[in-house]
C-alpha cells in the first residue's frame, strides 16, 4: 500500500487541476443560465483558472524548492479543496470567477510538485513504471474531462464538477501525509533568476521546452473537434466526449506499458516518435467532409493517443536527468508554464485557422493541417536537440 499509496496520491492531484481545466467547458452554457450571465463573464469562468496556472507556475516551483515539494502539494490540495466548495457554493458568476482565480493558485501548486513527488518517492525501474502511470493517468484527465463534465452537468448540477472534487482532494491529501515522505527545501533559498537562466543554456532542456509548447499546441486542436462534434454533427456532451475515448484510452495503454522500460529507452527516441505520431495522427483526421462520422477520426485520434502515450512519460524522464536536482521545481515551474502557453497560444492560433475556412469542416481540416505539420516540426528538434543519453540507464 505504502509503495504505490504515494503514486496514487501524485495522480489524483494532477486528475484534479487537469480535469478542472477542461471539465468546465461543456457546463459553461449551465451557467449562464443559472446566472443569466452573458460570454464574457463566462468565458472568464474558464479562462482565469488557466491564467492563474500560468503565471504563478515558476514562483510556486522556486516556493516549492524552498520550502520542500510535499509541504507545496499538500498547501497546494487544501486550497483547491477550498476553492472548489467555493465554485460550488458560487451565489453569483462574480463569486465563481474569484473562487476559480484562487481554484488556479491551488491548481499550480499541484502542478509544480507532482514531478519531484515522482522522483524522491520512486528510483530504478520502479520510477519508470511511475512516470508512466502518471502520464497515463495525466492524458486519460485531458481527454475525459469533457466527458466528466458532460455527465455531471447532464445528470446531476454543473456545481457537481466542482464539489466532488472535495472527496478526492482529501483522500490525496491523506495518501500524502500517510506514504511520502517529507524532504526539507532549501529555506534561505530565494527565486533563482540567475539559475533559471542557467537552464535555458543547455540544449536539451531548451528543446524540451520547444517540444512542450508545440505538443500542447496540436493538443489544442481537440477543442475544435469538440466544436466540429457537438455543432456540425449535432452530438451532445457526453455522446462528444465519449467519441474521444478512443484518445483516452490509447494514451493511457500506451503510457502504462512504455513506463515499464523507461530506463532503457532514450527519451529522445520516445519523445520524437510521440510527436512524430502526433502529427501523424493530426494528419489522418483531415480530410472530413459533410457525410463524415465521428468515426472518420478514430484511426487520427487513435495514432494521436499513443503519441501521447508515449511523449508525456518520456518528457518527464528527460527532465529529471537534465536539470541539477536543486533547481528542479524552479524547472517544473517552466516546463509546465510552457505548456500551459502552448495550449493557450495554440487554442488562438488554431482558433484563427479554424474561422478562415469556408465553413467547419474546411477550417477543422485546415487546423489539422497546421497542427500535423507543428508535430513534425517538433519531432525534429526533439531528435535533434535532446542529447541522445538522457534519462537512459547504461
Amino acid at each position: 500500500m505504502r509503495k504505490w499509496g504515494a503514486l496514487t496520491a501524485i495522480s489524483l492531484g494532477s486528475l484534479l487541476f487537469l480535469i478542472d481545466t477542461t471539465a468546465v467547458t461543456v457546463a459553461l452554457p449551465d451557467i449562464g443560465r443559472a446566472f443569466t450571465a452573458s460570454l464574457t463573464p463566462l468565458q472568464w469562468v474558464l479562462n482565469i483558472y488557466t491564467a492563474v496556472l500560468a503565471a504563478l507556475m515558476l514562483v510556486a516551483g522556486s516556493v516549492a524548492d524552498r520550502y520542500g515539494h510535499r509541504a507545496v502539494y499538500l498547501a497546494g490540495l487544501t486550497v483547491f479543496t477550498a476553492a472548489s466548495l467555493a465554485c460550488g457554493l458560487s451565489p453569483s458568476v462574480a463569486v465563481l470567477i474569484m473562487a476559480r482565480a484562487v481554484q488556479g493558485v491551488g491548481g499550480a501548486a499541484i502542478a509544480v510538485t507532482t514531478f519531484a513527488l515522482i522522483g524522491s518517492s520512486y528510483d530504478g525501474r520502479d520510477r519508470g513504471v511511475a512516470m508512466g502511470i502518471w502520464g497515463a493517468v495525466n492524458g486519460l484527465a485531458a481527454a475525459a474531462g469533457p466527458i466528466a463534465g458532460g455527465l455531471l452537468t447532464q445528470y446531476v448540477s454543473w456545481r457537481a464538477i466542482f464539489l466532488v472534487n472535495i472527496p478526492l482532494a482529501l483522500l490525496a491529501m491523506w495518501l500524502t501525509v500517510t506514504t511520502i515522505a517529507a524532504v526539507a527545501g532549501v529555506r534561505g533559498k530565494r527565486f533563482d533568476v540567475a539559475g533559471l537562466l542557467a537552464l535555458f543554456r543547455i540544449a536539451s532542456f531548451n528543446a524540451l521546452m520547444v517540444c512542450g509548447v508545440i505538443a500542447a499546441s496540436v493538443f489544442a486542436c481537440l477543442v475544435f473537434t469538440s466544436v466540429w462534434l457537438q455543432d456540425t454533427l449535432r452530438l451532445g456532451p457526453v455522446a462528444a466526449g465519449l467519441a474521444m475515448v478512443p484518445l483516452a484510452l490509447s494514451t493511457f495503454v500506451t503510457s502504462t506499458l512504455v513506463g515499464r522500460r523507461l530506463q532503457q529507452i532514450p527519451p529522445r527516441l520516445l519523445i520524437g516518435t510521440g510527436l512524430l505520431l502526433g502529427g501523424a495522427g493530426s494528419a489522418l483526421q483531415a480530410g472530413i467532409d459533410a457525410h463524415s462520422t465521428a468515426l472518420s477520426i478514430l484511426c487520427g485520434l487513435i495514432v494521436t493517443g499513443i503519441g501521447v502515450g508515449l511523449l508525456m512519460p518520456a518528457m518527464g524522464t528527460a527532465l529529471f536527468a537534465t536539470v541539477p536536482p536543486e533547481r528542479f521545481g524552479v524547472a517544473v515551474g517552466a516546463s509546465t508554464t510552457a505548456r500551459q502557453l502552448g495550449q493557450t497560444v495554440g487554442v488562438a492560433v488554431l482558433g484563427i485557422v479554424f474561422q478562415s475556412g469556408a465553413g467547419a469542416v474546411d477550417g477543422l481540416n485546415r487546423v489539422y493541417l497546421v497542427a500535423a505539420g507543428l508535430g513534425f516540426a517538433a519531432a525534429a528538434t526533439g531528435f535533434l536537440l535532446i542529447r541522445e543519453n538522457v534519462g537512459t540507464m547504461v
